[in-house]
């Protein structure tokens, strides 16, 4: 297009895939090679290639120095990574940790140059579980083991509000779409909404047994996808609170969550190591990632 974009869609049922960006103005011309190779022409007066498959290979090693990351002395980091999130442009990657009690560590990463762009000091007074961004990229999020969701500046790391009312860990947080609010998941087994420009607490959910342990809003709708310690995974509608769909079958506490922005597919993982697939729309189980049996453990039993 004249926007520069190239736009990859599934040619059997149209979906979108993909964006691809490099050309400073319009496409003229789109041409695909052997290998999954992509050249395009364009406007700027250059000719540009990609791999369009290309192999996933470490970039870089974030906290220890470049020229000994096997030293973890010398980490950046105080103690453990807990949370991690990218900005929507793909140039910061922020970091959440800290030491237990004593603090709650929130990096600001430069991925050009692998290096820290900001370090936000005192962010937390105790471990950060869970990072977002809202969709701008001017504002990130963090939820601790203080009970509070903070909210600051990118740019300048400048603490901007907090968010109070968890009466227990802070474990996950998702900005709407429209940036008009927030969702945090607590070990206080509720999900809270927040109204994101005043701070104010729109709503409590309820209807967990255990710890919520990821929250997530779905796309650019009011719809969340949320996890839980009592085994299941729940979609709510952040207006009302409903819960309109469960999803059941896992047989231990779960961690992550996702969902495809259209709620077509739901999956989770958590401590069974077992990573569930679902149809979005009625819940059915569709796939089951199980543990991979280890080969001397098959030999064995074979033995026996």
């Amino acid at each position: 297009g004249e926007d520069g974009t190239i736009r990859v869609w599934n040619g059997t049922t149209g979906k979108p895939l993909e964006e691809i960006s490099g050309h400073r103005s319009g496409v003229s011309l789109l041409a695909a090679g052997p290998n999954r190779i992509l050249a395009a022409a364009g406007d700027d007066k250059q000719v540009i290639v990609w791999d369009s498959n290309p192999v996933w290979k470490l970039a870089a090693t974030l906290g220890p120095p470049s020229d000994s990351v096997l030293d973890l002395s010398k980490s950046e980091f105080v103690n453990r990574v807990l949370a991690l999130a990218f900005s929507p442009d793909g140039k910061i990657l922020a970091t959440g940790g800290g030491d237990p009690s004593r603090s709650g560590e929130l990096i600001l990463w430069n991925t050009d140059t692998k290096s820290i762009a900001r370090r936000i000091a005192d962010a937390h007074s105790d471990t950060v579980f869970s990072i977002d961004f809202s969709r701008d990229g001017k504002y990130v999020i963090s939820g601790a083991a203080d009970k509070f969701v903070k909210q600051f500046e990118v740019e300048t790391g400048k603490f901007v509000r907090a968010f109070e009312g968890h009466t227990h860990h802070v474990l996950g947080v998702s900005w709407k779409g429209d940036g008009s609010r927030i969702a945090s998941a607590g070990a206080d087994n509720a999900i809270k909404v927040w109204n994101a420009e005043t701070g104010e607490q729109h709503r409590t959910i309820q209807n967990y047994s255990k710890q919520v342990t990821a929250v997530h809003f779905i796309g650019a709708t009011d719809n969340m996808i949320s996890c839980s310690g009592d085994k299941t995974v729940k979609m709510h509608r952040s207006g009302d609170g409903a819960n309109y769909r469960t999803f059941n079958g896992a047989t231990d506490f779960v961690y992550a969550v996702a969902s495809a922005r259209d709620e077509s597919i739901v999956l989770a993982g958590g401590e069974d190591g077992i990573l569930r697939v679902w149809n979005g729309a009625n819940a059915q189980e569709l796939f089951k990632f199980e543990v991979p049996k280890r080969a001397d453990a098959n030999a064995t039993a074979s033995a026996k």
